[in-house]
């Protein structure tokens, strides 16, 4: 099932000479973990905040070329966590909650979603504390907690281990790995290529905003 299609997709950030994306061409399927990888400046972050219908609302610029987004719930994670947090939420269990609750499910579902997706990250016993208090790693888990907890079909992260020790990174490629097997389409951008090619299935390069390699994901690592 195809949840995402663009086709000539540029992107140009307001007053920038060249664009950020440029004539972009790709589509992605349910059960795809894509690693996407180039050098600062490539693309990479623009082409997620595209692929999610984010850019037009976060950023100032001009998206022209089609694009066609099937999946009914995009999530996304950035590489700085504490950009994300609500600022509404006093507990890490309020803030995984926040998200379910705004899409106006029963409290009853919530605390099933948000509870398993608390054992997911391993910050259960987290679950009563302030966000404000968290270290970088720990906050980063409650970032991707609370976008499982929206049960996206298109999942988008960028660097999502930055804050991370090698053993919570290598959980969490697993986890991306798992929830690519179980159908949602994974979609990560990150400078750590070696942990990207051993979960992706398939692997994009960007060079200056366009493709310069689709297809086997060796080549990022």
């Amino acid at each position: 099932m195809s949840l995402l299609r663009l086709d000539g997709a540029t992107f140009r950030y307001a007053g920038a000479a060249e664009p950020a994306l440029d004539r972009i061409a790709l589509e992605i399927h349910a059960g795809e973990l894509i690693g996407l990888a180039g050098r600062p400046g490539s693309g990479t972050s623009t082409l997620l905040l595209v692929a999610g219908g984010y850019a037009p609302r976060l950023v100032g610029g001009t998206l022209t070329g089609t694009r066609e987004l099937a999946a009914r719930r995009p999530a996304i994670v950035f590489a700085a966590p504490w950009t994300q947090l609500t600022g509404l939420c006093h507990t890490v269990f309020a803030e995984v909650a926040f998200g379910p609750a705004s899409h106006g499910l029963p409290a009853g579902e919530i605390r099933e979603i948000v509870a398993a997706q608390l054992e997911r990250l391993g910050i259960g016993h987290l679950a009563t504390r302030d966000p404000s208090t968290l270290s970088g790693g720990e906050l980063q888990r409650t970032i991707v907690a609370s976008a499982l907890a929206l049960e996206p079909d298109l999942l988008l992260l960028d660097d999502p281990a930055a804050e991370l020790d090698p053993a919570a990174a290598d959980a969490l490629y697993d986890l991306l790995g798992t929830l690519a097997g179980a159908g949602t389409a994974v979609m990560v951008a990150t400078p750590d290529t070696e942990r990207s090619a051993r979960v992706a299935s398939r692997g994009i390069m960007l060079e200056a905003g366009r493709v310069t390699h689709d297809g086997a994901p060796g080549v990022l690592a």
